[in-house]
């Protein structure tokens, strides 16, 4: 389940690099931590397994809130979200290949 989103100007900047428990991430993305457990299980959300509890790096932040968004705005399921999330991504990379390319 989706959580509705608040937002909070003391929230901390992540850190490239850092790592989030999944109870921070689900907070930080607004979602449930059961919506989470679940995407990570069906493997359309990347986390690691250590003592007990899954561990996200900060850079799924921006992929937990588009496979929700998608999900939620489309009624998707998860994996067809992953996939447009994917494609979202690859987008992105492209057009960003294209502007170096052009600039420099």
């Amino acid at each position: 389940m989706i959580q509705e989103r608040t937002f909070d100007p003391l929230q901390p900047q992540l850190l490239e690099g850092e790592v989030l428990r999944v109870e921070e991430m689900a907070r930080l993305c607004c979602v449930t931590t059961d919506w989470l457990h679940e995407r990570i299980e069906q493997e359309v959300i990347h986390a690691v397994h250590r003592e007990g509890t899954y561990y996200l790096s900060s850079a799924t932040v921006i992929r937990v809130q588009q496979v929700a968004k998608i999900e939620q705005t489309y009624d998707a399921d998860p994996q067809l979200a992953a996939l447009v999330a994917d494609l979202v991504e690859e987008v992105q990379q492209l057009r960003r290949q294209i502007y170096r390319h052009k600039t420099g």
